[in-house]
């Protein structure tokens, strides 16, 4: 089978999306498919693994981390000229919500093929945390979505999901809390919950590397250092909490320089090492060494990436979001009660002093191995064939839908 993936961001870039593309498409291809990502050009490509010579790229301008990009009959012919040299594509698998969905809207519908649709992005939450104006930005974002899929009227977020659910034959979502959200839109079709998941061999070569003695615990801190992740937050929770641990973190982002001077303020840059841009190995291995990794943002995962390979790995998580905690095993999460700093604080503080107590840790999870997750996704991608088979017989070819 030959999938396209369609996302908002270019597979080299930084971010759990980009990871789960990777990830996704080396376990396709080790079962024998071949998968091809469009996805807008980007100017900083530091993960080149997850890339391929053959990728289709489309123009696109940068705003901070972030390719920007759009669609209509330019990228159209642009696409379909890249496409054309490749095996025929049999079924397109849409890993985006903005920009890389409509590309791959439009281009289902060109070539007749099934649409298998995981949406991964809150975009009540995230659009605000990327551009500085919202509301002129969902503003925007209505009307190219009406432009570039001949909508029908967009006035809110539930109209914008709707329009993308109503023209997909299989919908995904990376959670269960993200599924009620999508059914809370009017999505009334069934969402089939597949999480983003870990590379299986790397995951059990990390597992195992023996964990360092240490005197006081590690806490890990990995990700996008960016305003909605809240790292700021991390270190105003741990200070409050009083205890003394390291803290370690694994990333870069716009907000790198606010978070070293936060921890300067605060008194606890002597407990803070920051790492930058690692290697995807090296940060699961560090992973491996930490007493718990640490997800401070709240109200903006639609799932926990970092999280999953935690407890693959067998280190326990320490979460502000109880909603992200609903996928994880309960033996190896340690929740605050509740999204304020000081029961994030609690939280730290209780796993801090309890640390080195509690004996011997839960086993790894096996839940989101990729190999079982990609297994899966093949079920999902002979669904969508199936039920756009049906869709084709009851109504005329929708190729001609997106001309203009």
């Amino acid at each position: 089978m030959h999938l396209a993936f369609f996302s908002d961001q270019h597979p080299a870039t930084l971010g759990g999306l980009q990871v789960s593309l990777g990830v996704q498409r080396q376990h396709l291809e080790q079962r024998g498919h071949s998968v091809t990502v469009c996805a807008p050009k980007s100017k900083r490509t530091p993960s080149s693994g997850y890339a391929r010579p053959g990728d289709v790229t489309v123009g696109a301008i940068q705003v901070g981390e972030h390719s920007v990009s759009l669609a209509g009959t330019r990228f159209d012919d642009a696409i379909d000229l890249a496409f054309a040299d490749k095996p025929p594509v049999d079924c397109v698998h849409i890993q985006g919500d903005v920009w890389g969905a409509w590309n791959g809207y439009r281009f289902a519908a060109r070539h007749d093929l099934p649409i298998v649709h995981t949406m991964h992005t809150n975009i009540e939450v995230g659009l605000p945390a990327i551009f500085p104006f919202p509301r002129t930005a969902f503003w925007l974002l209505y009307a190219a979505q009406q432009r570039f899929l001949h909508s029908s009227r967009i006035r809110n977020i539930a109209d914008y999901t709707r329009a993308f659910a109503d023209r997909a034959d299989v919908i995904i979502a990376p959670s269960k809390h993200f599924a009620e959200r999508l059914h809370g839109y009017g999505i009334e079709d069934e969402i089939h919950v597949l999480p983003t998941g870990v590379d299986d061999g790397l995951v059990r070569t990390v597992r195992g590397f023996p964990r360092p003695q240490r005197s006081r615990p590690l806490l890990l801190w990995p990700g996008r250092v960016s305003q909605e992740k809240r790292i700021g937050d991390f270190f105003e929770a741990f200070s409050r909490a009083g205890v003394e641990a390291d803290i370690h973190v694994y990333g870069a982002g716009s907000d790198l320089a606010n978070a070293r001077r936060r921890s300067a303020e605060l008194g606890i840059d002597r407990y803070v090492t920051f790492f930058g841009t690692v290697s995807h190995q090296r940060v699961l291995r560090a992973m491996r060494d930490a007493d718990a990794v640490v997800q401070s943002s709240v109200g903006y995962e639609t799932q926990g990436l970092t999280v999953y390979e935690a407890v693959s790995v067998g280190t326990p998580v320490i979460l502000r979001d109880s909603n992200i905690a609903l996928d994880l095993p309960a033996g190896l999460r340690h929740t605050a009660a509740e999204g304020s700093i000081d029961s994030f604080a609690a939280a730290i503080r209780q796993f801090v002093l309890n640390a080195f107590r509690d004996g011997p840790r839960p086993e790894p999870s096996e839940k989101f191995m990729q190999s079982n997750l990609t297994a899966r996704a093949e079920e999902l991608y002979r669904r969508a064939q199936i039920i756009h088979g049906k869709r084709r017989a009851a109504s005329p070819s929708r190729s001609e839908q997106y001309a203009a």
